[in-house]
């Protein structure tokens, strides 16, 4: 990174550094209020939809707007009249999108929700439903603090809008805290949409505050919203795809008893903490940068891209060898308390093993989608996604034949590894103009973990 850039993430990272710590916090109340008790995968089978609803429009409405606002801000200042009618007519558009998806959840949840409930959970159908329609709230929220993102971010504001999940985090485990015994996951449910609204209006606070937008205004241009929705599409699609892989966990998961779901959650809360603070940080401060350059030979973007990718594995590479070799006591130290038993922590130990190698190629990927949406390869990712997904489906019926439930875990690192190596080579070969070679130093540091790695085998074995 460039001098100013390595400022930034290391102020984002500081942020997002005492969210994620907050997060695991959130975590381990969890872990010591409900294990992984059969009422826990009741709530997280029950949040399936909405969550994916959720992370596919937030991160896709955010893919999308940081590109168009950093373009638009640099060529109209944000009071325009012009720029204002584009901006709130794409906003009102996302919103009204989210509100169909939402009553979607609540209108079909009845006719979808059985595909993930067997045994004792179907008796619990009807609660299943009941939380899936409640949570369905969270889908609108997730428009509104992606727009409000990508509008700080446009801004080159990155380390206000990190500390958003501090808001969240706060909210969610008071709540969990106050009304876990009055209410059960009911108080899950309740810090997970009171989170996301404290969190909006802390984001919005700062947007008024800065006066970077335009009055709001009820517009919608149909030129807009017809330009914008034709790379809209493709994004949701995306998202859709790649974040839908979870539902292939959870729906190998069910044959395998209860607290496997929840295993299989705490496994991915781990695996993605380190991307989420560094390759979070590194990637957001890239995004709008990435957008603005656009000469024909991109040199900056190209520095940028190499130096982003090489910094995120001297970090990820070894991260991924200590936590695949010392799962046991990490998640022991970490989650074993109250509910969270020695059978929750020989399930979680043994699904987290093969999955720490995910970490590696949540970095690369972190990175080199955002490059993409910004250079506009959306429709290159959207064909990588679908061998996402026929790869992860595949591996996951096979792994879980062959080794159970750590299979699923498995399947979802090869999966995500083969989906790194796909980006990072569309991204060398199409940002042009000369630039230093990337795959020399990616062996060497791949070579750096394993020799790591055969070394805390021994020193394990020894000891």
């Amino acid at each position: 990174m460039f001098s100013r850039g390595a400022r930034l993430v290391a102020g984002v990272s500081g942020v997002i550094l005492i969210s994620r710590l907050l997060g695991m916090a959130r975590e381990i109340v969890i872990a010591d209020r409900f294990g992984t008790s059969s009422q826990y995968d009741l709530y997280l089978i029950a949040i399936m939809l909405p969550a994916l609803a959720y992370g596919v429009l937030n991160f896709a409405f955010y893919y999308l707007l940081v590109p168009y606002l950093t373009r638009l801000f640099q060529v109209e200042a944000a009071s325009d009249e012009s720029s204002g009618r584009r901006i709130w007519s794409v906003f009102n558009g996302t919103v009204i999108a989210s509100l169909l998806i939402a009553a979607a959840i609540i209108i079909f949840a009845p006719l979808v929700m059985p595909l993930w409930t067997s045994g004792d959970t179907a008796t619990q159908l009807p609660t299943v439903i009941w939380y899936a329609r409640l949570l369905s709230a969270i889908v609108v929220l997730a428009t509104l603090e992606a727009f409000l993102r990508a509008v700080l971010n446009a801004r080159q504001v990155f380390t206000y809008p990190a500390g958003g999940w501090i808001v969240f985090n706060l909210f969610f485990i008071s709540a969990v805290i106050l009304t876990q015994k009055q209410l059960s996951i009911g108080a899950l449910a309740l810090g997970q949409i009171g989170g996301l609204v404290c969190q909006n209006i802390y984001l919005a606070l700062r947007v008024i505050a800065s006066r970077c937008l335009p009055r709001f205004r009820l517009s919608l241009s149909k030129n807009e919203l017809r330009a914008i929705w034709g790379t809209a599409g493709v994004l949701i699609i995306v998202e859709l795809l790649n974040r839908s892989y979870f539902l292939i966990d959870r729906y190998f998961a069910l044959p395998f008893g209860a607290g496997v779901v929840s295993a299989l959650n705490y496994s991915s809360i781990l695996v993605q903490l380190p991307d989420s603070i560094v390759g979070f940080a590194i990637a957001s401060v890239a995004f709008p940068l990435f957008a603005a350059d656009k000469t024909p030979d991109q040199p900056h973007a190209n520095r940028l891209y190499r130096r982003a990718i090489l910094g995120g594995l001297f970090l990820a590479v070894p991260i991924a060898v200590l936590i695949g070799t010392l799962a046991e006591p990490l998640v022991r130290v970490i989650f074993m308390r109250g509910q969270f038993d020695a059978a929750s922590l020989s399930k979680t130990a043994a699904i987290l093993r093969p999955h720490a190698a995910t970490i590696a190629a949540l970095f690369v990927v972190s990175t080199s989608i955002r490059a993409c949406y910004a250079r506009g390869w959306a429709k290159t990712v959207l064909a990588f996604t679908v061998i996402l997904i026929v790869t992860k489906f595949l591996t996951t019926f096979l792994f879980s034949r062959w080794l159970a439930f750590p299979g699923i875990s498995l399947a979802t690192s090869v999966s995500q590894l083969l989906f790194a190596v796909f980006l990072a080579v569309t991204v060398r070969r199409r940002f042009t103009g000369a630039h230093p070679g990337l795959l020399s130093p990616v062996v060497r540091v791949v070579t750096a973990g394993a020799v790591m790695l055969m070394a805390l085998l021994l020193l394990i074995h020894w000891y």
